[in-house]
């Protein structure tokens, strides 16, 4: 008989192709990257789903396969994600690294701001992935990422809890 670890659900929908936003715990961010199927739980049963492409627009995204059109997607949202205990990778055989002691994990609540002094949102989380940190907030009513690096901090103020970036055009609009 198959086990099942619990890893995160399934949010809202996302564009017209079938995405799905998905919430998954951070200790299993590794393994859903790797993941072909997925179990979303329907009913009571574990339902198998084959994970077509994955995607970071704001929200972490999946598509499945057969899942093509956001009527399809939508009767998806609101599920909790399963992976089967067999497919939970190992800690020996792990590369991401989840970490409390992160360079920027002091930042959890600063609010984050661009140069000018537009207040983007207050940071929720800093997780690492395996080039850099990235802050998440809520901005103009959905979930992004601002990577936290040299190249987009320009100062942080520890007093106010303040952190003031300068971020290439564009990357609010994802």
């Amino acid at each position: 008989m198959n086990t099942y670890q619990q890893i995160g659900y399934t949010k809202k929908t996302h564009g017209t192709k079938g995405a799905l936003r998905v919430q998954i715990e951070d200790q299993y961010l590794e393994d859903f990257s790797l993941s072909e199927v997925l179990f979303l739980e329907i009913n009571g049963k574990k339902v198998p789903y084959f994970v077509e492409d994955r995607a970071i627009i704001g929200d972490l995204l999946v598509y499945f396969e057969e899942i093509e059109t956001r009527e399809q997607a939508s009767s998806l949202t609101g599920k909790t994600i399963f992976l089967a205990e067999k497919d939970i990778l190992q800690v020996e055989e792990r590369q991401f690294e989840i970490s409390e002691d992160l360079e920027y994990a002091f930042l959890k609540g600063y609010q984050i701001s661009l140069e000018d002094n537009k207040v983007l949102g207050k940071i929720d989380e800093v997780i690492e992935f395996p080039q850099q940190e990235m802050a998440f907030l809520q901005y103009e009513g959905k979930e992004i990422m601002i990577p936290l690096n040299d190249h987009f901090i320009h100062s942080i103020d520890k007093e106010k809890k303040i952190l003031i970036v300068q971020l290439p055009e564009g990357l609010l609009d994802i």
